[in-house]
Order: structure tokens, then sequence, then C-alpha cells
């Protein structure tokens, strides 16, 4: 041990030593408290001061070092000590390990003093690790549970929750049955008491904690904590074991019950040890009553107790002072010891003035219980007690009673707690009457005690704010206290409930009238005061003193009821306290009391006579309600009179104008029966309904809501209320008023909503709310959710969840077969239909998939308008049965069906695809649909599919969607894309042979519904072929194809042979249609549909995977080719079907007779172009695009190779073809091809070959021009790609062209400049999807610009000046630059990081997307503008941009574009410099490209004159400095004006004059100016030497 512990250790020993009269010297540690003066008592387990522990049989270190960090005074050391011991101890176990018997010896003596730490962490983990020990000891720990079970048990009522839960799971994880739980507590009493006993006379704050270290706050709380949860223990053990065994420790008992010590701490101020006590009490009066002493108890619980502030304790107390009352009622009297300000009177008034002391109501329950049992003349002032009590008073009769009074009256008394105080005070009430006799002492009782309560309670009044009750309970407190009053004496009671009646209909009279500001707040308080007199009447006619009380109201009532109806008549109705007085009159009283006369007398002729006449005032509703009640009592005879009464209010109510007061009335009419019975009132709802749908205020929602309520209400009014609701929810700028007027709904009348939503109109309700709940607007959204939930709710509590699902079914079917404004979008649809999948049974699940799921009868109707619709005759490029497009009767009923979109542009057939799609990717509804629901659904997707791949390629084809906002169209794409990954995987699956038939079927004659049929079957077939294997086909049989050139049904042909495998039958049916084609004459007009036909089918077999055209005799070939194209000579070509094919026919067949050599090839080559001589219309587009893909074969090498005639014929022909594809193109540019498949993929085949042949065309530049304004991206390339290559080789000529004429002028084409003119909108180009293209606008504008910049290449520098010349004469490059840094660096919340492109050059279409190529183009050209015409970049900047452009500019210019212009600037001077050298006029340059500087020097006279050129970082923006360097023999003025001279030519010039630099003109022309006057100043010289000779 170290020091500076044994010191403390010492120190410590020496406190107590003192304390308890120890030596000064001591004989050791362990002596000092057995030299105390109580003689030789071991030392505490539980006291600060004790032995430590032997440490020194353990055998790990660890261990040791925990056991001192146990033993100091640190929280946070002491719980990471038992925190290491757990550890330690969960590592024996896992490695089944034993504890060390040192170690047990060791936490023995630790544990009790750790188990009531002040810290709840040390004390938690201090029980933790003795359930751990305890476990790992096993029976060893037998010997030992002597010293630590009362402390073990004592956690378990430790104060802190957390703390006696830990000590519960440790003890109850060593001994896990009840029975050993009992057997400890059995065996271990005798040390429980012991322990117990020690707790209560030995300890003290002081011996448990040091003084020194713990707080006095500390030390208190920890005291009060050990005392507390041993007492608890006690009184458990005495609780729970048997009377049997506690026999055995009774002597024990006994001592501790005596002792004096226990029952002081009755009055302790903790109030956890108070708590103990009086629970201990309890328990032994139950157990051991004999052992208790009743004068210390007296003493302590009632002289001591009735004085002790009891919160936090209060309930426990009134308990035990209960139970002690009722079993040693002497404790009160003869065990008693106080008198005076002491006794027993005073001191239990003093504790019930201060009321409840904070505890709950069943605090007041107690009390009543004391009462019953304490002695009368504490309860009573007795008249010969010798002393009066200081309680006592000449009103009252009973201190107690009083004090009851002022305690429920107490500031700290809670609220709820009132109805129970108040109770226990009638109770002591009545006490007091049974003790009196005389009626006189009766009254003054009644007097003091009872009638404030009821005049409080009717005639609420802040002077007696003392006897108010509040509380739901008042009604019956108040009751109850009259029963007992009118029980206990009834003429006594008689006065007082008359004089009290006067006063109500008194108060009645003197309300204030309506002129007074205090008007409604007067009527208000009547009203209520007199609801509350006659509820109180009505309760008292059905208490137990029911016969007294009709006897007494009997008597005073008729003179009330004429009262009231006399104020009403003379004050015209309006005093409405009055009216509604007579109300709760008629509410409260029995009908037979009101049958007696003159009551209903009154009543009648109220009701007939003076109703009607006062119906517009403010009592109206009352008035009307009464008539109700009059009218229910039969109080109004006949119904002839009834009808009488309310047929004159209602004459009374039209006739009188517009006002609040008929308002309410009509409302009050519209509340009440008669609602049911007369048409004006439904009127009258409806015109407010229509003006709170506008204005929405609460006035005109009352009368509407009145209706809703009413039961009575007609249904046909109802339904119209909320069919006007639901109509009003229809998406427009506010549906906030229909929306209260559901939510008003909801909360009034469910049942109502219940039966509207599951008519036929309720569909439409839920559904627009579903529409609402995905509203941008969050409070409408979520307003409308809530409305949902709660119809869901109300659906499901009567019927079920059947008829919510029914509903919602009902709306999911009406939503997929309506497309309108107003439609629910799909995801709410699909929403809706998930959740109906999910809740749906397995056995429901079947029929819930089959009505979720669009039935044929719908996917029929839906796609009816598209289906019918003549298709796009440019389809036949993309779509599999080719050009069997123009085999289809044309029907003069196509496409004439209206056609319906939602709100984002969805066509019904659209939406239920997409509905369909994401119903069964998400849900297994598909997997548990009946067979016919899945092949319907898959044909009419493969149907679906083929339209959408129309719309796709063609927009406007098949219009299933109308795009309101181009970014939808991405999700369109997905939901196709979704659509057809669906049907991929049905491939496999067994009902799809069934599909293929329906399809096949369906594909009869040539109607568009045939031909969608045969191309859904052909994808479907190509689908499964996929999927299975080439050779997996359905159809393919030997008979079908052998009956097909006869059969009439050229579409289910058309789907067969697009789904052959290899067979001989479809090359004897090849053979056959050749030999056919080739004996026909196929000009003739009345044979062009067969013609076509057969075209159709060759072609559909040569384009099969199988080569079935080499296996084709050669020479029927070669026949076949010669035919055709001799019967070409005949117009054949000019009809768009049968050109197309035949073209399409020759691409297949001459390579399998490349090598046959004649004339023919000639023909071909002459035929093609004649192809591009037609319109360019969708319907031709299909024949120019099969004589360019058969224009690209013939002139490959490989097929010109193989024949020289061939070849021959295209030497002769390609320039002439080159002039036609050019024309050809030149033709196309004005039609955009963006949304046009087919034409795009014409366009970019036409490009490609135009590029191919480029170097063949002859024609003017300027026919091309145009087509780079075209619609069509791969024109716009193709025509940019010949001007290209073109204009820089044109540049030679011009510049030998203005060096040979001296007045010759260079211009850039006006076609161009007029292309550059304008840059495009940017609102344009932000409505542009750049994830696909490049706006043809932007696109046409950037390549001109490059095209422009392509006249700098190869021109000489006097032509850039005057292609310089010609920009300035507009704002040309002012446009563009704005354009340009708008789009690099403003439009954009960060500009454009040009590192990553490269600057100085530009390839098309090499970019990741169109907007990066946009971006880089923007930049290459923004490089150029700098580099070729800086002068007029710089006017801009300095003059035009915008000053934050202008600021944004010059910072991204000089961190991009600057240095790599300013590196080109240096190396054309550093090219330059070395001829200068050599000059007549030398000057010389160094160039310092890391400082950006140029210097120049040039000799005078043996000395230099030099100046420096410094570029600035943001050059050519910021202009280049001019410094002077050396100066020789010029007068500084004249210098300045060289270096002025140079800077403005270098910062203004166009480079014209020499090498192309602006830079190099101001070096050349500051060495003009130096070089003319060292000449001038030489030739001076001269003169002056000549004048001096002469001289």
């Amino acid at each position: 041990m170290s020091k500076r512990a044994f010191k403390s250790q010492a120190s410590s020993a020496r406190a107590v030593s003192g304390a308890f009269g120890g030596t000064q010297d001591g004989a050791g540690f362990g002596v000092g408290f057995g030299t105390s003066s109580f003689g030789a008592v071991a030392s505490s387990p539980l006291s600060y001061v004790y032995e430590p522990p032997d440490l020194s049989g353990l055998s790990e270190p660890n261990i040791v070092v925990a056991f001192k960090n146990i033993q100091k005074k640190d929280a946070t050391t002491k719980a990471k000590a038992l925190e290491d011991l757990q550890s330690y101890i969960s590592s024996l176990e896992s490695r089944k390990g034993e504890l060390e018997d040192a170690m047990l010896e060791a936490w023995i003596k630790v544990y009790p003093r750790s188990s009531i730490d002040t810290s709840r962490r040390v004390r938690q983990l201090a029980h933790t690790v003795q359930g751990q020990i305890a476990i790992s000891c096993g029976k060893r720990i037998g010997k030992h549970l002597p010293a630590i079970v009362a402390p073990w048990l004592a956690g378990q009522y430790d104060n802190d929750k957390s703390v006696s839960r830990t000590a519960n799971e440790a003890f109850n994880s060593v001994f896990r049955s009840e029975e050993k739980k009992n057997n400890v507590w059995r065996l271990y009493q005798a040390s429980i008491l012991e322990f117990v006993r020690d707790v209560i006379i030995k300890e003290t704050s002081s011996t448990l904690s040091d003084e020194r270290t713990v707080s006095p706050d500390d030390a208190s709380a920890k005291y009060s904590r050990v005392v507390g949860a041993s007492i608890m223990l006690v009184s458990n053990l005495l609780e729970n074991t048997p009377k049997s065994e506690l026999e055995k420790s009774k002597t024990l008992i006994d001592d501790f019950l005596k002792e004096s010590k226990l029952w002081k701490l009755a009055s302790h101020e903790d109030p956890y040890v108070r708590r103990a006590i009086y629970r201990l009490l309890v328990v032994a009066l139950a157990k051991e009553k004999e052992a208790l002493d009743p004068s210390m108890l007296s003493v302590n619980m009632l002289t001591s107790g009735l004085h002790t502030s009891q919160a936090g304790s209060a309930f426990d107390y009134a308990r035990a002072v209960a139970a002690l009352s009722t079993e040693i009622p002497d404790v009160w009297t003869v065990h008693y010891a106080g008198s005076g300000k002491k006794s027993a009177q005073n001191r239990l008034c003093y504790f019930l003035k201060r009321g409840s002391h904070g505890g709950p109501a069943e605090f007041w329950a107690q009390i009543s219980l004391i009462l019953t049992v304490l002695p009368r003349e504490i309860v009573m002032n007795e008249a010969n007690k010798s002393e009066k009590s200081d309680n006592q008073d000449d009103h009252t009769f009973s201190p107690v009673l009083s004090a009851i009074h002022e305690g429920l009256n107490s500031r700290d008394e809670a609220r709820a707690n009132q109805g129970a105080a108040w109770s226990t005070y009638l109770d002591a009430f009545e006490l007091v009457l049974s003790s009196l006799s005389a009626s006189p002492e009766k009254q003054r009782l009644y007097e003091t005690s009872i009638f404030p309560i009821v005049r409080q309670y009717v005639r609420k009044s802040p002077n007696q704010s003392q006897w108010g009750i509040s509380g739901p309970r008042q009604g019956a407190i108040c009751t109850r206290a009259c029963t007992i009053a009118i029980l206990g004496g009834f003429e006594e009671f008689l006065d007082g409930w008359k004089t009290l009646s006067s006063k109500v209909i008194e108060d009645l009279k003197i309300s204030q009238p309506e002129q007074s500001k205090e008007f409604v707040t007067s009527q208000d308080a009547v009203s209520s005061e007199m609801d509350r007199w006659y509820r109180l009447q009505g309760l008292l006619l059905k208490s137990n003193a029911a016969r007294p009380m009709c006897t007494l109201i009997g008597s005073a009532l008729p003179f009330e009821v004429r009262s009231i109806i006399t104020l009403i008549k003379a004050r015209n109705g309006k005093p409405y306290g009055a009216a509604s007085a007579l109300e709760s009159l008629v509410k409260a009283i029995p009908a037979s009391m009101l049958y007696e006369n003159p009551m209903k007398e009154d009543l009648v002729d109220f009701a007939m006579n003076v109703i009607p006449n006062i119906l517009v005032s403010p009592s109206s509703k009352y008035l009307i309600r009464l008539l109700g009640l009059l009218e229910g009592y039969n109080l109004l005879e006949g119904q002839n009179d009834v009808g009488h009464v309310y047929e004159k209010c209602m004459r009374t109510l039209i006739d009188a104008p517009d006002s609040a007061a008929k308002a309410v009335a009509l409302q009050s009419f519209i509340s009440s029966p008669r609602l049911a019975d007369t048409n004006a009132l439904s009127t009258v709802v409806l015109q407010d309904l229509s003006e709170a749908m506008k204005d929405d205020t609460a006035a005109l929602w009352d009368p509407v809501m009145a209706a809703i309520a009413n039961p009575l209400a007609p249904k046909k009014l109802t339904d119209e209320i909320l069919a006007n609701m639901t109509a009003g929810l229809s998406i427009r700028p506010d549906t906030t008023p229909a929306i209260n007027g559901l939510e008003k709904i909801v909360k009034q009348n469910q049942s109502l909503l219940k039966e509207f939503v599951l008519s036929p109109n309720g569909s439409t309700l839920r559904s627009k709310l579903l529409l609402l709940a995905d509203s941008t607007d969050e409070s409408v959204s979520l307003r409308a959710r809530n409305l949902n939930s709660s119809l869901e709710q109300i659906l499901s509590v009567n019927g079920g969840d059947g008829q919510a699902t029914k509903s919602m079914i009902a709306i999911v079917n009406e939503g997929l077969e309506k497309a309108e404004a107003d439609s629910l979008s799909i995801d709410a649809l699909v929403n809706q239909a998930q959740r109906l999948v999910e809740q749906a049974s397995q056995t429901d699940l079947p029929a819930v998939a089959d009505e979720l799921l669009p039935s044929a009868v719908q996917w029929g109707n839906a796609l009816a308008p598209f289906i019918t619709r003549y298709p796009n005759e440019s389809l036949a490029i993309t779509n599999p049965v080719g050009g069997a497009l123009f085999l289809m009767l044309r029907s003069s009923k196509s496409g004439k069906q209206k056609i319906s979109w939602d709100a984002d542009g969805y066509s019904s057939a659209f939406r239920m695809a997409c509905y369909a799609t994401k119903l069964i990717m998400s849900t297994n509804c598909f997997s548990h649909a009946s067979k016919g629901t899945k092949v319907a659904t898959c044909k009419i997707m493969a149907i679906f599919l083929q339209l959408a791949g129309d719309d796709l390629s063609v927009k406007g084809s098949s219009p299933l969607w109308e795009l309101i906002d181009p970014d939808l169209e991405s999700e369109v794409i997905d939901s196709v894309a979704e659509a057809q990954a669906l049907i991929a995987s049905w491939v496999t699956l067994d009902f799809i042979r069934d599909v293929q038939n329906q399809l096949l079927c369906d594909t009869t004659g040539k109607s568009t519904i045939s031909y969608y049929n045969a191309r859904a079957y052909s994808a479907l077939t190509m689908e499964i072929a996929e999927s299975q294997g080439a050779q997996v086909t359905y159809h393919n049989d030997i008979s079908k194809l052998k009956q097909l050139r006869q059969s009439p049904d050229v579409f289910t042909s058309a789907a067969l042979l697009t789904s052959i495998s290899e067979s001989k039958e479809a090359l004897r049916l090849c053979n056959g249609l050749l030999a056919d084609l080739t004996g026909q004459q196929l000009h003739e007009r009345s044979r062009v549909d067969k013609i076509t036909e057969n075209f159709v089918f060759l072609n559909l077999i040569l384009y099969q995977p199988e080569d079935y055209v080499n296996e084709v005799p050669q020479q029927r070939l070669v026949f076949f080719v010669k035919h055709v194209v001799e019967q070409m000579q005949h117009g054949l070509l000019l009809i768009p079907s049968i050109g197309g094919e035949i073209m399409k026919t020759l691409r297949a067949v001459l390579p399998a007779i490349k090598e046959i050599y004649d004339a023919f090839w000639a023909d071909i080559l002459d035929a093609i172009p004649q192809m591009w001589l037609q319109a360019t219309s969708d319907e031709h587009i299909y024949g120019i695009h099969s004589s360019l893909r058969l224009l690209s074969l013939l002139k490959k090498a490989d097929m010109q190779q193989s024949n020289d005639d061939l070849l021959d014929a295209w030497t002769e022909k390609k320039e002439w073809i080159a002039k036609g594809l050019v024309g050809l193109m030149i033709k196309l540019q004005d039609v955009p091809d963006e949304s046009h498949q087919p034409r795009r993929i014409v366009n970019d085949i036409l490009g490609r070959t135009v590029a191919s042949l480029s170097q063949h065309i002859s024609i003017g530049l300027e026919e091309l021009y145009p087509v780079l304004a075209s619609e069509s991206a791969a024109l716009q390339q193709a025509a940019y790609e010949l001007l290209h290559n073109q204009i820089p080789n044109a540049q030679e000529q011009v510049s030998v062209d203005k060096a040979l004429t001296k007045d010759f002028v260079a211009h850039l084409p006006q076609e161009l400049l007029s292309l550059v003119l304008a840059s495009p909108s940017l609102d344009i180009l932000a409505e542009h999807n750049f994830e696909r293209t490049i706006a043809p606008p932007l696109r046409s504008y950037l390549l001109s610009w490059k095209l422009t910049f392509d006249h700098w290449q190869n021109a000489s520098y006097k032509v850039h000046a005057d292609y310089v010349a010609a920009l300035k004469e507009g704002t040309y490059v002012q446009d563009f630059l704005s354009f340009a840094l708008n789009v690099l660096i403003t439009a954009r919340s960060r500009p454009i990081d040009a590192s990553k492109f490269d600057i100085e050059t530009y390839t098309t279409n090499t970019s990741d997307s169109p907007e990066q190529e946009t971006h880089w183009l923007l930049i290459h050209l923004y490089y150029l503008s700098l580099r070729y015409v800086p002068s007029l970049c710089k006017e801009w900047w300095r003059d035009d941009a915008p000053r934050q452009l202008n600021i944004a500019a010059e910072s991204w210019t000089q961190k991009h574009i600057s240095p790599l212009i300013i590196s080109s600037e240096l190396s054309t001077i550093s090219a330059w410099g070395p001829s200068q050298a050599t000059d007549d006029q030398p000057m010389t340059i160094k160039v310092s490209p890391s400082a950006r500087e140029i210097t120049a020097s040039i000799p005078i006279d043996e000395q230099t004159m030099s100046i420096s050129v410094r570029l600035p970082p943001s050059y050519p923006l910021a202009r280049a400095e001019v410094k002077s360097i050396h100066r020789v023999g010029v007068v500084e003025k004249k210098w300045q004006s060289w270096l002025i001279n140079a800077q403005g030519v270098m910062n203004l010039s166009s480079g014209s004059a020499g090498e192309g630099s602006s830079l190099i003109d101001g070096l050349v022309a500051w060495r003009k100016n130096c070089c003319e006057w060292g000449s001038s100043a030489a030739e001076q010289e001269m003169l002056d030497m000549q004048e001096y000779v002469s001289y």
C-alpha cells in the first residue's frame, strides 16, 4: 500500500476513534469501533471505516489493482474497477476457469459498502458483479450469504429504479425459481433482521459517509436510501413470509418493532423513508399487531406525524393512519398524550387543512375511512368540553368539517382531486348531520355547509369561490349534497330551496337588454345558470330522494314557467337566456310533471301563439328546439296543430329580411326533424353550399353542416351536397373550400359519407382525393391524404375490408378507362392496386388480380383509336414486316376516333399499359391471375409495344402520348422499355403459345388491326427465338408455307415468313416467287397489289438469317434481274411501294451475281438517282432508303473489283450520282428528323454517302450553305464536312487575286454571314433536350462560325484584314461573344471547366454527349475569335459587355484561353525576330515566355534604343503595355508619342501589316519612327558640318 493510501486509512480511523470515544493513539486500525463507549462491537459492514480486505492471496495483479480501486473515494475509479472485475469474471466463464477463494473473500468485504455507494453507476455494477460471482462460485458462496444476503436483497428496494432493477435481475439470475427465492427469505430472516436493526440503531449519515469527502446533502440522501431500503426489506419479509416461519425470529421481530428509533422515522424529512415506515406499520398491524406499542405509535404517527409535511407520502400516511385507527382506535384517546394545541383534534385539523399534501385522489378516500372510525369527540365540538377548540367558531359544528373544506380549497390541491375531496367533505357532513337532532342546529348546518355548495353551483359568484366544485363531477356532488340534506331534514331544506328558486328567476329578469354592450355576456351567464339549475333538478328527481324532491320542485316550478314565458313575451324574445332556460326546463323535467296544469296550458299557448311571432330574434334556435321537445312530449295535441305551428314559423322566416337572427333560425330548423318535410329548407342549404364553395366562411358552412348532421335529412339533399363538394375538388386555383367541407363531414356524419362513397358517385370522390394527394401544394396534398385515409377507415369499420376493396377496385378501373385532366396519375393507381394486392388473402388474391388487371374489353376500348389508324408509310423501314405496310387497305374510318389525354399527356391506352407493367413488376398478382387474363394482357402488351415503337420512331404516328412536359419523354421511353422487358420475361411461360395463336388468328384480312397483330406476332416470335434458340417456332409447318402464295391473308403470310426457320419449303417458295416475278409484266397497273405482295414476300425470305439467295440457281437470278431492270424503264420505280421493294430485292440479289458481266449494271446505276427525283414525303422515304442502301452496296470495292462492267459504269456515272445526292440533300434539308427515325436513318446514310463522294462533288459552295440551316443534324454534318474541306483550299486563290489586283477586296459569303447574323435564343435552348442532340439552330449557328474562321486558313494577312472589315459591318462577333460567354459562364452556377477540352482544335461528333460537344465547340470558337479578330473582341469586352459578364469573362479567359493566345503570339514573334536582325533597318528581338515579355532594340550611333512589350495575363482582352528601356537623343515628348503609337497599333490593329500579328505591326511602327528620326538627324548633322566648313 502506498504511503498516501496508508495515511488516508489512518486518518479515517482516527476520525472515527475520536467520534466514538476511542483513544487518540488507538491500538491499530481495527480497534476504532471496538474501543467506543458501546463496548466491543464489530465494525459495521456498511460503515465507511472498515478493515481492508486481504488481497495477498490473489494471483492476478490486475484484480489486486481493481480491489484497491474499489476502496478509493472517486466514483469513476470505483466504477471502472467494477467493470474490470465484471470483464474478468466473464472471461473466466468463457474459458471455464474457477474464481479464487481469496477473490471471493475480498468481494464479501467490499460488496455491502459498494451496494450503497452514493454513485448510482457503482451500485448498479456492484449488484451485477455480485450476481456474476454468485453464479461463478455456485455453492461455495453459501457460507458467505449471511454476510451479504441483506445488502443484496435491500438493493432491490433502492429508490433508484435502475439500481433496484439491476439488483433484482442479479438475484433472479442466481435464484431462478420462486421456491429458491422464498427459501432465501426464510433461511436468512435472522440475518436480514439483524442487518436492518443495526442500520436503524447504529448507522447515521456520519457513519455511512466520510464528511470530509461527501457533501451533507449526499450523505443525508445516502442514509435515507439505506434506511428506507432496509425498512422495505423488513416489510417484505413480514408480508410474504408465513406466520409459522416468522415464529423462528419472534424475539428479533418484537425487539425491532418496539425500537423507538424506528418509529421516530415516521417524521423523517425524506418521503422515501416515511413511505417505508408507513408500509411497515400497515404490514405489522396485519401480522404482528401484538408486538406494537400503541403509545409509541400514537406519539410518532399522530402527534408528530400529523404535524409533519407529508409531501410525497400523503397517501401512504393516510392509509397507515386509517389502518392504525381501525386496529387500535385508542391511539386517538387513551394512548394519545397531547393536549391543548397538541390535542388530537387540533393536530388532525392542522393536517387536513393542508389538503392532500400533493398526493393522489385516493388520499381523500383514506380520510373518509379514518372519519368512520374516529371517536365522535374528535370530530364534533362538544358543548360540555371544558376547553374550546381553536378551530371552533359560532357557525361551525365540526372543526374537522371546516378543516376538510379549507384543505380541499388549498392552493396546492390538485384539480383532479376535487371530486374525491368533496366526497370526503360530504362524508364528514353526513357524519356531523347524524350527530345533530335539533332542527335549528340542522338549519344552521345547512346554511353554513350545504346551501353554499348549491348556490355556488347554480349561481356562481367570485366571492364564494371556496364553495365551487371543479371537474366533471360537480353535478353529481351537488346532487348528493342536496340528497343528504333532504333525507336529513326536509323542512329545514325547503326554505332554502324556495329562496334559491326566487333568486334564479330574479337573475333572469334583471339580465342585460339587447342594447347593452354586456348583452351577450349577460345572456350567456343566465343561460348557463338556468341550465345548471334545471339539470340539478333533473338529477335530484332521479336520485334516492326523488319523492320529496318531486314535492319540493313541483311547488316552485309553475311559478318559474310562467315567469319565464312572461319575460320572453314582454321583451319579444330578445333575452335568449330566458328561452334557453325554458328549453333546459322542458329537457330536464319529466313529462309527467309538465302535463300538470297550469304549466301545460302555459307551454302550449306559448308554442302556438308566441313562438311564430318572435321567431326572428336572438332566441330563435332555443325556440325551435323547444318546439321539437314539446312535440316529442306530445304536449302539442294533434298533428294539425304541430303542422300549423311550423307553417306559421316558416312563413315568418321567409317573409323576414336577411339578418343574423334569421340565419340562426334557419339553421336551427335545418337541424330539426322538419328538414325532411320542408323543400324550402333544402333550397336554403344548397344556396348556402354554393356560397360556401366560393367564400369558405364558417357562417355559410354552418347550415350545410347542420343538414349533414341531421339524421332525418333527405337522401337527395345529402347526395347533392356531397356531389357538389366532389365537383369542387377538381383541379383549379383553390380546392380548399371543398376539402374544408369534407373534413367537417368526416367529423360529423361518417355513416352518411360511407353510404355516398359506396354509391356510383363515391368512386369519383375518392379518385379526386387521390389526385389531390399528388398535388404540388404540400398542404393540400397532406389534407387530401388524411381525408382518403379517413374514408378507408370509415369503410372498414362496419363493412370490413370487403367494401373498401370493392370501392378502390372501382376507382382503379375508372382511372384506367378515362384519360382526362383530372384523372389519377399512373403511380397513384399503381400504389392503390399494390395496397389491395398486399391486403388480399391468398383465397381472394386470384379474384383481386383479375379485377385489378385490365380486361380484354378495357384493353380493346383503349387501343381502338390507335390500332385503327393508318400507319406512317416511312415506318416500313423499321418494322419487322417491312413493305407489307403498303398492302393494307385504307379505310375511310381509320383514325377518326377521338383521343383524350390526362394531365401528363398520356392516353388511356398508355396509362393502362404502364399501370399493368408497374403493377405486375412490383407485385405477385400476375402469377395469381387466371390464364385468360394472362393471355389477354400479354397479347395486348405485344400490340401496344408496336404502337409505342411507331410513336417513338415517328412522333404523332400513334399518339399514345402528347407530352406537355418534354422532361417526361425519358419516362415514356423507360416505361416502354419496362414493358418490353416484361414480355421478354414471359416467353418461357406456358401461356405464350396461346398468345401466339390469338395474334396469328387476328392477322386475317388487310385491316390495320391485322397489320399490327402480324407485327406483334413477328416481334414476339423473334423474342422467343432469341430466348430459346433460333429453331424454336410454333407455326413453321410445311402446309402453311405451301398455302401461303394462294392465301388472301397477306399479313398472316407476312407474319409467318418473318418467323420461318431454315427449310426446303422456304427455298422452294423463294424460287417460285422469283419465277412468278420474272414471267410477269411488272408495270401493269392492274397487278400492282399482287406484284407488291410478291416482292414483299420475296424480301421477307431473302432477308432471313439463312442465305437463301445463294441456293437459288444463278441463271434464274440473272434472268430475274434483267427482267426487273427492263421493266423499270416503264416507270415502275414511280410507284412508291414497288420501287422501294425492287431496290431492296436488288440489294439482296446482286451480290450473288456480282461476277456476271452485262449492261444492266449501268442501267441500275441510272435508275437509282430516279428514286431521288420524286417527292420526299413519308410515302417515298422507303424507296429513297432502299435506293441509298443499294448505292452503298454498288460502290463497295469488292463489288466493283469483281465486275469491270460495274466499275466502268461507276467511273462514268459517279459525278452525276454525286450531284444527285447533293440535290437530294438540298430537297430533304427543310424537313426535321429529330422525332422521325426513318428520315433520320435516311439522312444518316445520305450524309455518309455524300462524304464518301466529296471529291467528286463540283457544285458551287453557295448551294451548300442553306443546308447548314437544315433541321437534320446528319445533313448539317454532311454540308459542313464538304464546306470545311473546300473553304481553306479556296483561300489560296483569293490571296493570289488580292496580291495581283490592287482594288480587290475579299468578302465573306453573304449566305454564310446570314447564318451567323443572329445568335439562337437562350430560351429555346433551355427547352431543348441536350441529352439526345444539339438543337439544330444552335448547331447551324456554331458550325457556320467554324466555317467563317476557316476563311482565315491559307489566306494572306491582307485578306484577313478584309474579312475583319466584313465582320465589322455588323455585330456578328459581338453577338457571338455575348451568347457564347453567357452559355459558358453566367448561365450556370459554375463556369465550364475549359481545361477538359482541346481548345485549339475541334472534331465533330467525338464528344461523350451533345452538351459536351456544344461546350467544346463554343470554347474553340471563342479561342478562334481571340486569335483571328482580337480587336473586335477587345472592343466588345471594353464597351458592350455587361459589368458582371465583363469581370467573369476576363477571369475565365485569363485562366483558360489567354495562355494559349500568349504562347501563340510569342511563338510568332520568336519566329519573326531573327529575320529582322539582317534587315536594312536592323532590330533585335528577344522573347521571354515566362515573363510574357518582348524586348526590341535598335542601334543608333553606337548606342541602342530599346523598349519592352509586356502582355497582361488576360491578353488579348487586356491591352499589351509598351514601356521604355533606353532612349537615345530623342526628346521625351516625341519618345512617348512613339511608345503610345506602338501600343495603339498593337491593341487596335488587325495584323494586316505584318505576319498576321498586331504585336508585329506595333514593333514595325516603332522601328519606322526610330529609323526615320535617325535619318533626319544624320542629314541635319551633315548640313551643320557643311555650314561650319564653309564658314
